[in-house]
């Protein structure tokens, strides 16, 4: 048994890492937090 190199950001080479990271990234980290109304409008 041997470890493979996989180049990151090669979601062709672990799809499940990478379908992971960009469902974390859209739910977590691309929010944005709104503390008043005022904020959130403009």
């Amino acid at each position: 048994m041997k470890t493979l190199y996989i180049t990151p950001g090669s979601p062709w080479e672990n799809g499940y890492c990478e379908s992971f990271n960009g469902s974390m990234r859209d739910e977590l980290l691309n929010g944005e937090i709104f503390y008043t109304l005022a904020e959130a409008g403009s």
